[in-house]
Parts: structure tokens; sequence; C-alpha cells
């Protein structure tokens, strides 16, 4: 199970970010036909953020280290930035408290949307929070177990935790 979502991810990164290199070659010069196969074949690190924070501002400081480093890193050699919530963050994400955190859940959206970041949230502590798994907008990923995800990303996909 393990290697088919290796398999997965890594057909799922190639995908959003070989047309870009594809177009960019384009535009500039011919990229070797051997790079392309090498680069289809690589699973790209990534960076993951283990987050516990308690209020929107320190979220939303989250959120800004996360686009600077967008900002900074070049997608030919890093994929998404995972960012995976297990505090009381979580709460903030509820539907029900949506329109109170409407900026900080919309601009998390956008930099979902726009593949920049991916948005995971441990399901051991929504129980804790008891927050049901419909209470959270449909861009966040549920994982079994924040820590360990964290953990899955940095040996499994070689990310680096931040």
């Amino acid at each position: 199970m393990a290697t088919d979502l290796v398999r997965f991810l890594s057909r799922f990164i190639m995908a959003m970010i070989l047309p870009s290199v594809m177009f960019a070659a384009e535009q500039e010069s011919e990229v070797p036909e051997a790079e392309i196969k090498q680069f289809q074949t690589q699973i790209l690190p990534g960076y993951v953020f283990s987050v516990t924070v308690r209020t929107a501002e320190q979220l939303d400081v989250v959120l800004d280290r996360a686009d600077s480093l967008r900002k900074v890193f070049n997608p030919a050699q890093h994929s998404r930035i995972a960012i995976v919530l297990h505090g009381a963050e979580l709460k903030l994400f509820q539907k029900i408290n949506y329109s109170a955190n409407q900026s900080i859940v919309d601009r998390a959206r956008l930099l979902d949307q726009a593949h920049i970041i991916d948005i995971k949230a441990c399901q051991t502590m929504m129980r804790t929070l008891d927050i049901q798994q419909s209470e959270l907008p449909g861009f966040i990923e549920q994982v079994p177990y924040g820590p360990a995800e964290v953990d899955r990303l940095k040996k499994e996909l070689g990310f680096t935790r931040f």
C-alpha cells in the first residue's frame, strides 16, 4: 500500500509540475529527453510543517512562512508544502467558525488551490476536540494521526520538517 501511495504521489506531483517545465523549455531552450525521463521518475522532496497553534494570528504566521518558502524554492527541486494541523487550530477551520475566521480559511484555501500547500488535519485530535469529519472544509485532507503523517512524509517522501 505504501508503494502504491508513493507511486500515486509521484505521478500526481509530476502531473502538476511537468507541464510548467515543458512550457518553460519551449520558451527558453530544449530540455534533453533524458532529463525529462529522470524528472518523471524522481520523487521530489518537499517541506512539512507540524502545527499546533492557538490563534488565527499564529496560523497566519505559518501560512506566511509557507508562502515565503514558495517564493524562494525551485518547484523543479521540491514538491508542495505540507501543513499538518494537530492542535486547537483545527477549530479555526470548523464550518461553524467560518464567519469569524473567513480570511484565514480563504487564504489557506487559495494557497491549496494554487498547489502551494497541502493542509492535513489529525483525526485523533479532531476526536479530542469533538470535531466531526464533515465540519472541516473539503480542501483539508484528514489523516489518522498527525505526528505519524509528519514522520511518513519525512521517511517515505524525503520531506524536510520546519
